[in-house]
C-alpha cells in the first residue's frame, strides 16, 4: 500500500510502518479499528487511560467528533517491531488553521497517550519532539495541541508535556486505595466529617426502596442514563453551569459507552452506578475502570427533598468502600474540577497544556489561544466577573435566548 499522505491518512499495514532517523517506526491512520490491534496490546500490558482507548475514540469520533469536523489521525509508533505507543489525535481545519490535538479532548479528563512500559520509562525529550515534528509534518499541521497531560506520570516526568508548556485550567484529583476502607475514611476525612457523611447515609437508607446499584441490567442502564440526563440538565440550568452532555450527539457518545446501542454490549466503556430511594433515583456516576485504576467520570444529583441527606456523596463513598474490596483495583481517579468531595477524598494532581506552532498561521492561532486561556483563568478567578457569567448563563437558559 502506499504511503498514507497528509491529508487523508491510510489504514494501516506493516509496509507503512516508515522507519526514522530516531530508530522509530511510524505509521499514521484515519481508521480507529485499524490501528486497534497494537492499540489494545499497549492497553493490556503497558500504560494509559480509558479515555483513549479505541472504543471510547471510535465512540466519541462517531458522534460528538463527526459534528465537529474532527478526523481521526492515529499515530502508532513501533520500536524494533513491537507497539511502543500510540497516540490518538484529531485533525480541525477552522479559520484556514489546521490544528492537531488530542482525539476526543473535549469530553476526557486526561490525556496520557498509550505506551509500552519500557519505552515510557526510557524516552527522552529529543526521540518524542522528533516524532511530534514529523506527525505535523505529515500532516500539514499549522498548530499541534497536547492538552491535560499529567505533569508527573508513573513516576516521571511526562513526555509529552513540551518546552513552555503552561498549567491547565484545572488538575485532576486521585488517591491511592487500599484494602481497608475504613482506614482510608479515617486518613481522608475528619471524625465531624464521618460522622456527619454516616448520619446522612443511615437517613437515606430508612427510606423504602434504598439500594446502591452498578447497572447490569438494560432496564437499570436506561433508567439510571435518563435520570443522570435529566438531572444535569436541571443542574445546569438552575447553576448557569454548561452542559456538556445537552445535544443528541453527545447523547449518542454516552449511549455508545454504556452498550445501549446495540452494538458494543460486549465491550461497555462505562460503568453506571446508581443511588435509588423511594422509587426514585437520587444520584448517578458513570465511571471507567483501566489500568488498576477507577476513573470516576461525570454524576449527577436529584435535587429534590432528599437532597439535604447528599446522595452524591453517599454514592460515591460507596463506590470508593466498593473499590478497596477490588484487588485489582490500585488507585482512585476522580477527574477534573476542584469539589468539595473531591478534595477530601484525593489530592490534586496539576495538568499541563502543550502548543507547538509550526507554521505563520499556526503561531497566531497559538498566541490567540494563549490569550483566551488567560482571560478565561482571570474570569474565573474574578469574585465579581464569575458570579456575572453564571448568573448570564441562568438567564439564558432559562429565558430560551440563543
Amino acid at each position: 500500500m502506499p504511503a498514507a499522505n497528509a491529508t487523508n491518512p491510510s489504514p494501516e499495514s506493516e509496509d507503512e510502518f516508515k522507519r526514522r532517523p530516531s530508530g522509530l517506526q511510524i505509521a499514521l491512520s484515519d481508521d480507529i479499528r485499524a490501528a486497534a490491534a497494537d492499540w489494545k496490546q499497549l492497553a493490556a500490558t503497558g500504560f494509559g487511560n480509558p479515555y483513549q482507548s479505541p472504543g471510547w475514540l471510535a465512540a466519541w469520533s462517531e458522534t460528538i467528533g463527526r459534528d465537529l469536523g474532527i478526523d481521526p489521525v492515529i499515530v502508532t509508533v513501533r520500536l524494533d517491531g513491537k507497539p511502543a505507543l500510540v497516540l490518538p489525535l484529531g485533525i480541525q481545519n477552522s479559520a484556514g488553521t489546521r490544528t492537531l490535538s488530542f482525539l476526543g479532548h473535549q469530553h476526557g479528563n486526561q490525556n496520557t497517550a498509550i505506551w509500552d512500559a519500557d519505552f515510557y520509562r526510557q524516552v527522552g525529550s529529543a526521540r518524542i519532539s522528533e516524532l511530534l515534528a514529523h506527525v505535523c509534518e505529515e500532516m500539514q499541521a499549522d498548530l499541534l495541541l497536547l492538552q491535560n497531560v499529567p505533569g508527573t506520570w508513573h513516576g516521571r516526568a511526562h513526555p509529552l508535556v513540551l518546552d513552555g508548556a503552561t498549567p491547565s485550567p484545572s488538575p485532576i484529583f486521585t488517591r491511592r486505595l487500599c484494602d481497608d476502607f475504613d482506614a482510608l475514611f479515617r486518613e481522608t476525612h475528619s471524625k465531624s466529617s464521618r460522622k456527619n457523611l454516616l448520619r446522612k447515609q443511615r437517613h437515606l437508607q430508612s427510606v423504602d426502596g434504598y439500594r446502591v446499584v452498578r447497572a447490569e441490567t438494560e432496564a437499570d442502564l436506561r433508567s439510571g442514563f435518563e435520570a443522570f440526563l435529566a438531572q444535569r440538565e436541571k443542574r445546569a440550568q438552575e447553576a448557569g453551569i454548561p452542559n456538556v452532555f445537552s445535544d443528541d450527539a453527545a447523547r449518542r457518545f454516552l449511549e455508545e459507552l454504556l452498550g445501549l446501542n446495540g452494538t458494543r454490549n460486549a465491550s461497555r466503556e462505562l460503568d453506571l452506578w446508581f443511588l435509588e430511594a423511594d422509587g426514585r433515583i437520587r444520584a448517578t456516576y458513570l465511571c471507567a475502570n483501566g489500568g488498576g485504576t477507577i476513573h470516576a467520570y461525570s454524576n449527577s444529583v436529584a435535587h429534590d427533598e432528599l437532597l439535604p441527606n447528599s446522595p452524591g456523596l453517599v454514592l460515591i463513598k460507596e463506590i470508593i468502600e466498593h473499590a478497596c474490596l477490588d484487588p485489582k483495583t490500585m488507585e482512585l481517579d476522580l477527574g477534573l474540577g476542584e469539589e468539595r468531595y473531591k478534595t477530601s477524598w484525593a489530592e490534586p494532581v496539576p495538568l499541563a497544556d502543550s502548543r507547538l506552532a509550526v507554521s505563520l498561521k499556526g503561531n497566531i492561532r497559538k498566541s490567540l489561544e494563549v490569550l483566551r486561556l488567560q482571560a478565561k483563568s482571570a474570569v474565573r478567578n474574578s469574585d465579581v466577573l464569575w458570579p456575572l457569567v453564571r448568573q448570564m448563563r441562568r438567564w439564558k437558559s432559562t429565558s430560551g435566548g440563543s
